[in-house]
């Protein structure tokens, strides 16, 4: 993997909306910038977030579920 994804939202190279909404805002555009043109930097982060991901415990039984509909959590 690597940050060709942000080099393309760069240069709105992009297949969805919601992609090329990341350059509207000055703060989001910042991030992408930042992740487009260094790197190394998103390497670092990127690994950084899968060792954090990494330590998500699983949840099982009666202590998790999964939802029929992703906004909401389903109803008894």
């Amino acid at each position: 993997m690597d940050n060709q994804y942000y080099r393309n939202v760069m240069s709105r190279n992009v297949l969805l909306d919601s992609d090329a909404a990341l350059l509207a805002s000055e703060q989001t555009r910042q991030m992408v910038f930042l992740n487009a043109y260094n790197a190394q930097r998103w390497e670092q982060r990127f690994a950084a977030a899968m060792v954090k991901m990494a330590g998500i415990e699983v949840k099982t039984g009666a202590s998790g579920e999964v939802r029929r509909n992703c906004r909401v959590v389903n109803s008894s």
